[in-house]
C-alpha cells in the first residue's frame, strides 16, 4: 500500500511541474528567458562563430593582419543604438527568377541563365547551342543546376554564388534568416544585365551583385570563349561614418551533371589552377581532386574530427568539371599583385575548400561535390565601395577555348598529351573543315596514321616472311645446344647477325603505335563533337554502340545491353595475330602463343564499354593491316628479299633485294654493318678479350713455380 501511495504522489508531482512548465511562461513572462532563434543554416552558423572568435582574439592583443585597423576602430566613439540594432522586421523583397540571355541560338547567346532572388545566386545555367542536349536529346544540357538529392550536410540545397557574410548573417539569423536564403531586391535589369542588392539588419554596409552575359557570333562560337562566361560583380558599400573590416564566402559551382555514368572514364572533378610563382604569373599549377578522393577525405575528417583539405595559394581558376562541359570561376585582376591603398590583398580568394554535397558509398565516383571560396578580410573605408570582379566560365571543354582562358591542363589528355593534341587537330580538320560526320572523320584519322607507318609494316612483313624460312633453321640449333644453354645463345647471336635478323621488328609497329593508341585513346574521350555523334546503328559514338538491350543481366559484370563492335574488334585482331605471328620455334614460344589467344577473352572484358569512336579506330586500323599484309605477302620483291637474306651464306652479309625480272638467284653485295651488329661485334670481342687474358694469367700462374731449362 505504501508503494502504490509513493507511486501515486510522484505521478501527480510530474503532472503539476508539467503543467506549470506550459502555463507560467505565459502566466509570468518576466520570470522565464525567451528562447534563442533556432539556426536554419549551419554555414552562417559556422561562419559567425569563425567571426566571433576572430572578435575574441582581437579583444586579446594578439597581433594578426589589421590589427592597427582595429585599434583604430576601437578608438573611435561608440555608435548609437539605433546603428548597431538589427530591424525589428526584416524588409520584404518579392521572389523572382530572372533569365539573362534568350533561349534562341540564333540571338547571339550561348547561355541562357537563370537567377534566384533567393541569395541572388545562380540557379541554373543552360546551353543554346542545339548541338548539346542532354544524353536523351529530349532538352538543352545544363552546366549547372541539374536536380539532385543531398545527403551531406543540412539546410536548404545550395546554389551556385551563394554568398553568406558575417556582419550580415551574425544579424539576420535572430530572424532565422542568413544571406544565402533572403530575397533580394533587384536594383536594374536589362536583357544582357542584372543588379541585385540588400542591406545589412544594421543599416551600415549594403551587398550589391551584377551579372551579365554578352552576345557573340555564333559562327565563332568555338573559337572564343566570350559567350559562354559570366561576368560577376561584387560590392560592398559601407554606408557608415567609420571603417569597416568584413570578408564573405562564394559557394562554387552546383549541380554539374554525370553523363553516361555506367560508361564514362571522366566523373566529376575539382579542377583548380594555382598561381604559386610570383616572377611568372603565367605558370600554372594545376591540381584535381576526384570525387571519390574527396569521399576519402570525408571519412577521415568525420572519424578525427579534422577538417577538409584546403587551399589557400592564390587562384587562377577554380571549378567543377566532367567528361565534357566545365563550370569555372576566374577571379579577375591580378592576383599576384600588392595590396591596395587600403591594404586590401590583390588575390580575391584566401582559402579555397572542398564540399562534398552527395555521398554514393557504393559509387563513390559518382559523388556530387563542389567548393566554398573565402575571400580575404577586406578594409572599407568609411563612405567607400570596395568591389571584386570575377568571369564563370560555363560550356564545353574544347582547347581553343581552355587554351584562350589559359586553362588547357583542365582537359587531361595523359602521358601523350602532344600525340592526342594532333590527333584532336586532325579530327577537327575532317569534321569542321571538311564537315565529314565524325565516324567518317575516324576512318580517315586511320588512313592517315597507317599510311605513314607503310615502311615500318613494310620491313615487319619482311621479316615475318624470312622467320618462316629461317625457323627450320632455327629448330636445327635449339635442338643440337638445347643442354648448352651458353652455346646457344652465341650461336643464335650468330645466326641473327649472319642473316641479318631482329625479333625487335616484329615488336616495332605496336611500339610506335602505343603513344598514337594512347593517344587517340584520350582525345576521344575528350572529343565533344564525338558526343551524341551517330553512324549507322549507333546512337553516340562517344558511348558503346548498344545494338540490342538485353532480356537478362550479364552477373557479376551488370551488362545489359549487347554491344557487338567489341566483338568485331577483338575477332579482328585474332586474325592479325594469326597472320603477323611467326611460327614458333619452341615449346615455350608455342605456350606463350596460346597464352595470347587466351589474353583476347580479356581484351574482349576490357573493350565492351570503351566508347564506339574508339572501336570504330581500331575496326578500321585491323582492317588496313589484313589487307596491307595480304598485298604485302604477294609481292615478288617482298618474297625475293626475305629469301635472300635467308639464303644468304655465313660472312657474305645482307643481300640486296633481287631484280623484279625473277632471277631466282639474287646477286649478293656486302653491306656495311649496323649499329647493332657493331654493338654485338664489340660485345663479343670484349668478352673474347676478358677470356684471353683469363687463360693467359692462368698460363702464366702455372708457369711460376717451374724450373727454367
Amino acid at each position: 500500500m505504501d508503494q502504490r501511495r509513493h507511486l501515486l504522489s510522484a505521478l501527480v508531482a510530474v503532472t503539476l511541474f508539467l503543467v506549470w512548465m506550459n502555463v507560467a511562461p505565459i502566466l509570468f513572462p518576466g520570470m522565464f528567458p525567451a528562447k534563442k532563434p533556432v539556426n536554419k543554416n549551419p554555414q552562417a552558423a559556422a561562419d559567425l562563430a569563425v567571426h566571433k572568435k576572430q572578435q575574441a582574439d582581437d579583444a586579446s592583443g594578439d597581433d594578426g593582419p589589421g590589427k592597427g585597423a582595429r585599434k583604430n576602430e576601437s578608438k573611435a566613439p561608440e555608435a548609437s543604438a539605433s546603428e548597431t540594432d538589427p530591424l525589428e522586421k526584416l524588409p520584404e523583397f518579392p521572389a523572382k527568377t530572372v533569365v539573362l540571355g534568350e533561349a534562341g541560338f540564333p540571338g547571339g547567346y550561348l547561355i541562357q541563365v537563370e537567377l534566384d532572388t533567393r541569395g541572388a545566386s545562380i540557379k541554373s545555367v543552360e546551353l543554346t547551342d542545339p548541338r548539346y542536349t542532354t544524353d536523351d536529346r529530349k532538352a538543352q544540357l545544363k552546366v549547372v543546376g541539374n536536380d539532385f538529392i543531398r545527403n551531406i550536410g543540412t539546410g536548404p540545397l545550395p546554389q551556385t554564388f551563394d554568398t553568406s557574410m558575417p556582419q550580415f548573417d551574425e544579424q539576420l539569423q535572430k530572424h532565422d534568416q542568413s544571406l544565402a536564403n533572403v530575397n533580394w531586391k533587384i536594383e536594374k535589369q536589362d536583357a544582357d544585365s542584372i543588379t541585385f542588392s540588400y542591406p545589412s539588419p544594421s543599416g551600415k554596409m549594403v551587398f550589391l551583385k551584377t551579372y551579365r552575359v554578352s552576345k557573340v557570333d555564333p559562327a565563332q562560337r568555338d573559337e572564343k570563349a566570350d559567350g559562354y562566361l559570366v561576368d560577376v560583380i561584387l560590392e560592398l558599400k559601407n554606408q557608415s561614418d567609420q571603417p569597416l573590416t568584413t570578408k564573405y564566402l562564394i559557394q562554387g559551382p552546383v549541380g554539374v551533371p554525370l553523363e553516361n555514368a555506367d560508361n564514362t572514364r571522366v566523373f566529376r572533378e575539382i579542377k583548380l589552377g594555382a598561381l604559386e610563382n610570383a616572377r611568372n604569373a603565367d605558370k600554372i599549377s594545376a591540381t584535381n581532386l576526384l570525387a571519390s578522393a574527396l569521399v576519402k577525405q570525408y571519412d577521415k575528417s568525420q572519424k578525427e574530427d579534422v577538417p577538409l583539405k584546403d587551399w589557400r595559394a592564390p587562384l587562377h581558376y577554380v571549378g567543377i568539371d566532367d567528361q565534357y562541359f566545365a563550370a569555372l570561376i576566374f577571379p579577375k585582376g591580378d592576383q599576384l599583385g600588392k595590396p591596395d591603398a587600403n591594404g586590401n590583398p590583390a588575390s580575391l580568394i584566401a582559402i579555397t575548400r572542398p564540399e562534398l554535397l552527395t555521398l554514393n558509398r557504393q559509387k563513390p565516383d559518382r559523388s556530387n561535390l563542389s567548393v566554398v571560396m573565402e575571400s580575404p578580410e577586406l578594409k572599407i573605408p568609411a563612405g567607400k565601395t570596395v568591389s571584386n570582379e570575377y568571369q564563370v566560365f560555363f560550356g564545353p571543354k574544347r582547347p581553343s577555348l581552355m587554351n584562350q582562358l589559359n586553362a588547357e591542363e583542365v582537359i587531361q589528355l595523359g602521358w601523350f598529351a602532344p600525340v592526342a593534341k594532333i590527333m584532336l587537330l586532325i579530327l577537327g580538320f575532317f569534321h569542321s573543315s571538311l564537315g565529314l560526320p565524325y565516324a567518317l572523320a575516324i576512318i580517315l584519322l586511320t588512313v592517315v596514321v597507317r599510311g605513314a607507318m607503310i615502311p615500318v609494316s613494310r620491313k615487319q612483313a619482311i621479316e615475318s616472311e624470312k622467320m618462316k624460312i629461317l625457323a627450320p633453321k632455327m629448330k636445327e640449333i635449339q635442338e643440337k645446344y638445347k643442354n648448352q644453354p651458353e652455346e646457344f645463345a652465341r650461336h643464335y647471336r650468330e645466326f641473327q647477325k649472319k642473316h641479318n635478323y631482329h625479333p625487335m621488328m616484329g615488336c616495332l609497329p605496336a611500339l610506335i603505335q602505343l603513344p598514337i593508341f594512347l593517344g587517340l585513346y584520350n582525345s576521344l574521350y575528350h572529343a565533344i563533337d564525338l558526343r551524341l555523334s551517330q553512324f549507322l546503328w549507333i546512337d553516340n559514338l562517344a558511348a558503346p554502340d548498344r545494338l540490342a538491350h538485353l532480356p537478362f543481366t550479364i552477373p557479376y559484370f551488370g551488362w545489359t545491353e549487347f554491344n557487338l563492335l567489341p566483338f568485331i574488334t577483338v575477332a579482328l585482331f585474332v586474325v592479325q595475330q594469326k597472320m603477323f605471328t611467326p611460327p614458333p620455334t619452341s615449346e615455350e614460344q608455342a605456350m606463350q602463343y596460346k597464352m595470347m589467344n587466351f589474353m583476347m577473352i580479356f581484351i574482349g572484358f576490357a573493350f565492351y564499354r570503351v566508347p564506339a569512336g574508339l572501336c570504330l579506330y581500331f575496326i578500321a586500323s585491323s582492317l588496313w593491316g589484313v589487307c596491307e599484309r595480304l598485298l604485302l605477302k604477294k609481292s615478288l620483291a617482298t618474297h625475293q628479299l626475305a629469301l635472300a637474306e635467308a639464303q644468304a651464306e655465313e660472312g657474305g652479309g645482307n643481300v640486296a633485294v633481287a631484280k623484279k625480272t625473277g632471277d631466282a638467284t639474287p646477286a649478293k653485295t656486302i653491306k656495311a654493318p649496323g649499329w647493332w651488329d657493331k654493338i654485338r661485334e664489340a660485345a663479343d670481342q670484349a668478352k673474347n678479350s676478358t677470356e684471353g687474358q683469363s687463360t693467359m694469367r692462368k698460363f702464366s700462374k702455372d708457369r711460376k713455380g717451374k724450373p727454367r731449362r
